[in-house]
């Protein structure tokens, strides 16, 4: 996608398609896109800063009950403002809401890797 805020809601909604597609319950979509909806925006306002034609990339596997989501771009970190309030909260709200949540910066880009186990699976 476009490393745009204004692609956010189509991503989800790409995402819910998917994931609902595939059999996964309402309640475990919804964590996931949450947590893949903060792992896309801090990739747009960390990896970019909103540049013009830059994108991120998100894919989606499920194996086995286990739902694995990579969210990459090619940006270099950056650390937002010191705003306080409710700022600063996508990394902790990505650990809490998947079993899993890593995020891999390097020079060449970031990386976020989440994991959920679903609901009902084997």
């Amino acid at each position: 996608m476009a490393a745009d805020p204004a692609q956010l809601s189509p991503a989800r909604e790409a995402l819910r398609a998917w994931l609902t597609g595939a059999g996964v319950e309402e309640a475990d979509v919804e964590v996931v896109l949450i947590a893949v909806g903060e792992a896309c925006a801090n990739a747009i306002e960390h990896g970019y800063r909103f540049a013009p034609g830059a994108s991120v990339t998100v894919s989606a596997r499920l194996r086995a009950g286990r739902l694995e989501v990579e969210i990459r771009d090619t940006g270099g970190w950056r650390e937002g403002p010191s705003q306080g309030g409710d700022r600063g909260r996508g990394r902790l709200i990505m650990a809490r809401l998947m079993d899993e949540a890593q995020l891999d910066g390097t020079p060449d880009g970031t990386t976020v890797r989440l994991v959920k186990h679903l609901s009902g699976r084997e």
